[in-house]
């Protein structure tokens, strides 16, 4: 009973973790980090992929058994100490400074472009 308490406890503790730190709110465990995607590296997905599998056998008593609450318990830290460390800030600030990078070349390839045809037919 114990062991179900702890992997149903760090299942909801990523849970809340993705929703948090990428905005993965809603489904279950493989819902959220399929939406979150990219975001995460394949380690951390494998190692969420890991508890969210351990939940679903825990929930049955002679499955949950045959779990091995090391692994799951190390799969867990390492996928938490990944989504604590993800700066939401910093995140959204790069995706602005993206945004913002891109448009300002855009205007500039397309003012090159209008001078260039400007002085091809000799009005400049």
């Amino acid at each position: 009973m114990e062991r179900t308490d702890t992997i149903e406890a760090q299942a909801s503790s990523l849970r809340s973790l993705l929703a948090k730190q990428v905005g993965a709110r809603r489904g279950t465990l493989a819902k959220r980090v399929a939406k979150a995607g990219r975001m995460l590296p394949v380690a951390v997905r494998n190692d969420i992929a890991a508890v969210a599998e351990a939940e679903q056998m825990s929930r049955h008593p002679k499955v949950g058994r045959r779990l091995d609450p090391k692994t799951t318990h190390a799969a867990y830290e390492r996928a938490a100490t990944f989504l604590r460390a993800i700066d939401v800030r910093d995140r959204r600030k790069g995706l602005v400074l993206s945004i913002l990078g891109s448009m300002a070349f855009n205007i500039l390839a397309v003012v090159t472009l209008l001078i260039i045809v400007l002085r091809w037919r000799g009005l400049v």
